[in-house]
């Protein structure tokens, strides 16, 4: 897990000369060649993420976010609170959260008090009991698995700016043979 907090800090703050790159497999089929290849150099997500954070201070939620591309089975967004929020729970969806500025407190697992069930397996609720609180701060990467019940918490005076990755949960789980 270190490895990969420095690996995500020397991207986020190489500057614009270094910019988000992929790494691609040999004979694999590739984004740029199905038309989806996109380059985010670290000022435009400090802008992008300045933006939203600016929002999330304007509104009454304390919170804003962004979707920045859609791409087959994930998409990106940029998303900034200024508050603490609810409880929710996404069935069809895991989360990649990389601290781009600020810092917070993520809770994981537990259960959601008062939930209430919406659309494409969204769940929401007021808050979670029974939760571990996972420190934040730039450079962090927390990884949150389809189903498990997360809550952002912003002390007073806190902001946090995260640069998200959502996967799609496969429709059917494969597995693979031990050879």
């Amino acid at each position: 897990m270190r490895s990969m907090r420095n690996w995500v800090a020397v991207v986020l703050m190489s500057g614009a000369s270094l910019g988000w790159s992929q790494a691609v497999t040999p004979g694999a089929t590739t984004q740029a060649q199905i038309g989806l290849v996109d380059l985010l150099t670290p000022k435009d997500v400090a802008a992008q993420g300045a933006e939203q954070l600016e929002r999330a201070k304007a509104s009454a939620s304390g919170s804003s976010v962004a979707t920045l591309a859609k791409y087959p089975g994930h998409y990106t967004m940029i998303t900034a609170r200024a508050k603490s929020g609810g409880a929710e729970v996404h069935a069809n969806f895991s989360d990649f959260l990389i601290v781009v500025d600020g810092e917070g407190t993520e809770l994981t697992g537990g259960t959601v008090v008062d939930p209430k069930e919406g659309e494409n397996g969204e769940t929401r609720g007021v808050r979670l009991e029974g939760a571990t609180a996972h420190s934040l701060h730039k450079g962090d990467i927390l990884h949150i698995t389809a189903g498990t019940p997360h809550q952002a918490i912003e002390a007073p005076g806190q902001t946090i700016t995260i640069f998200v990755i959502k996967v799609q949960k496969p429709a059917v789980e494969g597995s693979v043979a031990a050879k």
